[in-house]
């Protein structure tokens, strides 16, 4: 074996073992989203556990992993009504809107992947959108000034004070759900 050989034997080899002391990461395993979704989804979106049985279709172990290794932070359950008589449930990273869907639950990354070792709970941000016949408009006016807006007036407000010492008012106003009936 002549010396370049040799030389870009060690160099293949050195990119397909880790370096000394590392520890490969942890495989995300698609279960414990799975058992997530069967915990959160019930209170949060009144789903019947045996609908549920839609959302763990063919592709469920393929999309979570995508999910939780992609840089992309957002993946959607939707809950449809069906024709006939209760509700159908799918996991999709595009989100599209249709008049069947009761509810849409935006479950977002709070870091680039998704870590097996820590609970989801503190991974993901939730957020509740197209419930029951409100319109897009009223359902994001809603989020962003009962949520959103004192949250963040919360925050700039206890910077704030540690500044002034004084008032941390900033005008904020009561909640009122937008209603353009």
């Amino acid at each position: 074996m002549t010396f370049l050989q040799e030389c870009g034997k060690d160099i293949k080899q050195s990119f397909m073992d880790p370096p000394d002391g590392a520890v490969e990461s942890p495989v995300f395993d698609a279960l414990v989203f799975r058992r997530y979704l069967l915990s959160l989804l019930p209170p949060v979106v009144g789903a019947d556990p045996d609908d549920l049985e839609t959302l763990f279709g063919d592709e469920f172990e393929e999309r979570v992993g995508r999910f939780a290794t992609d840089a992309g932070g957002v993946v959607y359950v939707v809950k449809m009504k069906k024709e006939s008589v209760g509700y159908s449930y799918s996991l999709t990273p595009h989100l599209t809107y249709h008049e069947s869907h009761v509810t849409t639950l935006a479950l977002i990354k709070r870091s680039a992947t998704l870590d097996p070792l820590v609970p989801l709970a503190t991974q993901l941000h939730l957020l509740n959108l197209f419930a029951g016949d409100e319109t897009p408009y009223e359902s994001l006016h809603a989020v962003v000034s009962c949520g959103v807006k004192p949250w963040f007036d919360a925050f700039v407000g206890s910077r704030g004070a540690a500044r002034d010492g004084g008032d941390t008012k900033m005008g904020s106003q009561l909640c009122v759900p937008h209603d353009h009936r």
